[in-house]
């Protein structure tokens, strides 16, 4: 009967160590796309909407941000899964990733990167 617990105790750490592994990986992820999305800001910015090209530009720009959301988004709901399971510590870094990203689409979607 104690194999058996056991057996069941190691499935679940492997799950949580796997939980881990993918939420750090998704992290890393979301950090270097949001750093992607700094860079390509300027496309945005004043001096991007004054070009003949500002449509493609918003739309790149748009993409990229969609795609850093996504990461921050399944970062933390990985993260927040694995917390539900072993009491690991809040995923305060990809909770702060999902909010700039989201800060930045509703400031892009609003026309103030424009300024």
């Amino acid at each position: 009967m104690s194999a058996k617990l056991n057996t069941v105790d190691d499935a679940e750490q492997s799950a949580g160590k796997g939980l881990a592994v993918v939420g750090s990986v998704l992290t890393i992820a979301a950090g270097l796309s949001f750093f992607v999305v700094c860079m390509l800001l300027p496309l945005v910015g004043k001096a991007g909407v004054q070009t003949v090209h500002a449509q493609e530009n918003f739309f790149a720009f748009l993409t990229a941000l969609l795609i850093s959301l996504l990461f921050s988004l399944a970062a933390t709901a990985v993260k927040m899964a694995r917390r539900r399971q072993d009491q690991s510590p809040m995923p305060y870094l990809s909770i702060l990733l999902t909010g700039l990203n989201i800060l930045l689409l509703i400031s892009l979607l609003a026309g103030l990167l424009k300024i």
